[in-house]
């Protein structure tokens, strides 16, 4: 499961935003994606992904921001 395709498909259905604006590149903050819709992005993900994301992690500004700390997480688990 690739984690940028995911996390693309959360945000455009959760945000109603265009699946093809949204970059690796994309901050949260041009996507109009506040602290606490990051933390519904990151529980989303969390549950998909079946894995925990400590809020102490959760300093992000960009989608691929995300997608590096999620990916990280998830080689610590394997």
């Amino acid at each position: 499961m690739d984690t940028f395709e995911v996390l693309k498909k959360i945000i455009a259905d959760k945000f109603e935003k265009p699946i093809d604006i949204i970059t690796l590149n994309s901050t949260l903050e041009t996507l109009e994606i506040d602290s606490l819709d990051t933390f519904d992005i990151i529980f989303e993900a969390e549950e998909k992904f079946g894995i925990n994301v400590p809020n102490e992690e959760v300093a992000i500004t960009t989608v691929g921001d995300v997608v590096a700390l999620i990916d990280r997480i998830r080689a610590k688990n394997k």
